[in-house]
């Protein structure tokens, strides 16, 4: 499976965008995936080059530039059933994405295993429906079996 089951949250909190990203970000911290500056480091991209991770109606890819503060590549998700604004045409978030990598080639298959999984308009829905971690990542698992 490319998402831990440690990694995966399922948030009933109003949140606004930098609350959100600072969230999945620290899962990637907890996950001793990054250091806690590459929070500030996806909050930095943001703030320059606005949503641009909004990828698709309801889902964002948090991330920054591979750098220093990467230690693994890594993919965290955040199910926000209060869904969150990025100022994007994209808005309201449901399905936030935290991803991290040591260099922009493992940026590219987490992002295409993440399409792939993400193609499937059913199975977006099943994904955000999931009623905990436990049951997201078996979900999660039965999906990226069939990809």
């Amino acid at each position: 499976m490319f998402i831990r089951k440690e990694n995966l949250k399922i948030s009933h909190q109003t949140m606004d965008a930098e609350t959100a990203m600072r969230q999945i970000g620290q899962i990637l911290v907890d996950a001793n995936s990054v250091q806690p500056t590459y929070i500030e480091n996806m909050l930095s991209s943001y703030k320059e080059f606005g949503p641009y991770f909004v990828i698709a109606p309801g889902v964002a890819i948090a991330h920054a530039k591979p750098d220093d503060s990467v230690i693994t590549n890594d993919i965290a998700l955040m199910i926000c059933h209060s869904p969150v604004n990025f100022q994007s045409h994209n808005d309201p978030v449901t399905l936030l994405f935290g991803l991290c990598a040591t260099g922009a080639h493992q940026h590219m298959e987490v992002l295409t295993k993440v399409a792939i999984l993400l193609s499937d308009s059913d199975a977006i829905n099943d994904i955000t429906e999931a009623e905990n971690e436990t049951a997201l990542y078996e979900l999660l698992n039965t999906l990226a079996d069939k990809t």
